[in-house]
């Protein structure tokens, strides 16, 4: 019998982490702890954890970090059978540097060696393979991120083509993660390409910093009033978030939790809120879920839930 449950389909791109064990410079760490990285597959991992069918849309090397990382999707109960494997380029990854705060939390640097990467091959091809159209055929939600349309013009095409061929009653969730540095002397044209994304889902996620880098406003009524297109259009920072559907408004503050680091938090608010959403909560019950999930991101230097 086919299952009924929902599924999610998140489509970006996935790297190893490489965490520094202790605090301090690059050059003085010996010691890295390997991990997964990558927005859209943080968010698929705890939207997994969420109980809800998940499937990662992607491209790995044909390399142990490429193995590494389906294989982690497969612990995590995430379906990899969307993962292309490319023989010549190889998985992307990333070293994090960590440095200490008084208050016995950690900040993360990251240094990214990404370049020429499998992901960056993303291409409406990658989309149109047997197994991803029958994933996409199916999903009641797809999600991606300002990342994804940064890494190629291969890329950027891929992520038009899921924005231009929707399918009725399927959500498109776009998270903006403005990342600067991909966009290095182009971002002018960054900034509008993720816009027009914005513009176009039927959830937009943005954090108030990238949406002051961004739009120039983090102010969540006239960040409303520039996107009135989706449905579902949250503005988030490390107090709390305020949600809007429709003409609802909704604010909620963060839950007290003990920090060890912020990266991935997120990411992990993002899949509670999408999986509130695609089991049929209240905009307060899912934002209620979003920031039960986002304080397992934060007990750990992982970029992921557990």
């Amino acid at each position: 019998m086919p299952d009924s449950t929902p599924l999610a389909v998140c489509f970006g791109e996935g790297m190893v982490a490489l965490v520094a064990a202790t605090a301090g410079p690059l050059e003085d760490c010996r010691t890295f702890h390997r991990s997964l990285a990558g927005a859209e597959w943080n968010t698929a991992i705890a939207l997994a954890s969420a109980g809800i069918r998940t499937s990662v849309v992607s491209r790995v090397g044909d390399d142990g970090f490429g193995r590494f990382l389906t294989a982690e999707l497969r612990a995590h109960g995430v379906d990899d059978t969307a993962v292309e494997i490319d023989r010549e380029a190889p998985t992307g990854l990333y070293v994090k540097e960590l440095a200490a705060r008084p208050d016995g939390a950690v900040d993360g640097t990251m240094h990214y060696y990404r370049a020429g990467s499998a992901a960056a091959a993303l291409s409406p091809q990658t989309l149109t393979t047997p197994v991803v159209s029958a994933l996409l055929a199916e999903a009641a939600l797809v999600h991606t991120s300002g990342i994804t349309p940064a890494l190629s013009p291969s890329a950027l095409a891929a992520q038009e083509a899921l924005f231009t061929e929707r399918i009725p009653d399927r959500l498109l969730s776009f998270d903006l993660n403005w990342r600067p540095a991909l966009w290095r002397g182009r971002e002018a044209e960054g900034r509008r390409i993720v816009s027009e994304f914005a513009g176009r889902a039927d959830i937009f996620f943005c954090t108030r910093p990238d949406a002051e880098a961004v739009f120039g406003t983090s102010d969540p009524q006239q960040l409303r009033a520039r996107f009135p297109g989706p449905r579902y259009l949250l503005v988030t920072d490390s107090s709390g978030a305020v949600a809007f559907d429709g003409a609802e408004t909704a604010e909620s503050e963060a839950l007290d939790a003990p920090v060890v680091e912020t990266i991935g938090a997120g990411d992990a608010f993002a899949a509670g809120f999408l999986a509130g959403v695609l089991t049929g909560l209240s905009l307060t019950g899912s934002l209620a879920r979003g920031h039960r999930i986002a304080t397992r991101a934060l007990v750990s230097t992982r970029d992921h839930v557990d």
